[in-house]
């Protein structure tokens, strides 16, 4: 059987993550995987076949679009006009959201809609019922999977490696709190010439960190790449994750990194607290602040030991949050 996954993109949630992890399980679980995204939001890394669509297309070419690839399911990763076109062309259809999520746009029949859905996922770890207003009875709640990247040593961490490299992923913007990560990196590189910092990810504020590096002399220890950019390939060869955000956001990356076994230094903003345990898994700053995130990151840039410690800990995220639960919402039927 053929499926369709469409990733939707949000303000505040992104389906990619989740829709490239979920095609390769399924792929390897033996069904026919199609991807389908907004033209240039997909990477280029994917290893299933994907088809992308305009930013504005309507439910009816979408409709077209499933005729002609003949998919037998569509999987909808907060993207309801996949979930109008699956019922234009009486394709079955399985939808998910993450809890609370509002779209960008207000759309009036969503709960009608969904109605007809196989399935509604809502990702989410609340102990309160699920809101009637939005869901019905077709709806399960779970728990935001952890994204696992495997290592060419499964036993080992990956910055058992010593490659020296630092990552940090999210939103390049004041919310996303990169302008303090490179004031503090302006600090420390010069005390550690063999390490480097990559910065993942696209947004208003990237001229201007761009041009922090080039005026700090920064260039030799620092690169900025673009968020579509295989972020699970440069987990595998970091030895620190960094989410210096001031706001709630890039925890799903940090959940990722987690899982990949690596040690994390990470803003306490609300959600952090909840994948972090401070001094166990990771270290916890507070947002914003500049001279905290400096002594934090020194200290395991200095201490390996204490890194590897860290990075087994924070690993058992992956067997809290195992993609495998997730995946299987989206098998069968």
């Amino acid at each position: 059987m053929k499926s369709m996954i469409f990733v939707g993109q949000h303000k505040n949630f992104s389906g990619v993550r989740l829709g490239v992890r979920l095609a390769e399980v399924l792929a390897a679980n033996g069904q026919e995987v199609l991807l389908a995204g907004v033209k240039g939001k997909l990477p280029g890394h994917v290893k299933q076949r994907t088809v992308t669509f305009a930013a504005s297309a309507q439910a009816k070419s979408l409709a077209q679009l499933l005729q002609k690839e003949g998919v037998k399911k569509v999987i909808s990763l907060a993207c309801l006009p996949a979930c109008e076109a699956a019922v234009l062309a009486k394709v079955p259809f399985v939808y998910c959201e993450p809890d609370h999520f509002k779209e960008d746009k207000a759309v009036k029949n969503k709960k009608a809609l969904l109605k007809k859905a196989q399935k509604v996922v809502v990702i989410g770890t609340g102990d309160k019922p699920l809101d009637k207003k939005v869901y019905s009875a077709n709806a399960v709640r779970t728990a935001n999977p952890a994204v696992w990247v495997e290592h060419y040593n499964y036993d080992k961490p990956a910055c058992f490696k010593k490659e020296n490299n630092i990552v940090a992923a999210g939103k390049l913007a004041k919310s996303g709190g990169f302008d303090v990560l490179l004031k503090t990196w302006a600090r420390l590189a010069p005390a550690h010439t063999t390490w480097h910092l990559t910065l993942v990810g696209d947004g208003t504020s990237k001229a201007a960190l761009k041009k922090f590096i080039e005026k700090n002399k920064l260039g030799p220890s620092t690169e900025i790449v673009s968020a579509d950019s295989d972020l699970y390939s440069l987990l595998r060869n970091a030895d620190i994750y960094v989410s210096p955000a001031r706001e709630a956001e890039g925890l799903d990356e940090l959940l990722d990194a987690m899982a990949s076994k690596l040690p994390v230094v990470a803003t306490d903003v609300p959600g952090a607290d909840e994948l972090v345990a401070n001094a166990v898994s990771g270290l916890l700053v507070n947002p914003g602040e500049e001279e905290p995130l400096t002594v934090a990151l020194d200290e395991l840039m200095v201490n390996w030991g204490k890194r590897v410690g860290m990075a087994i800990e924070a690993s058992r995220q992956k067997e809290r949050r195992p993609f495998e639960i997730f995946a299987s919402f989206f098998e069968g039927e």
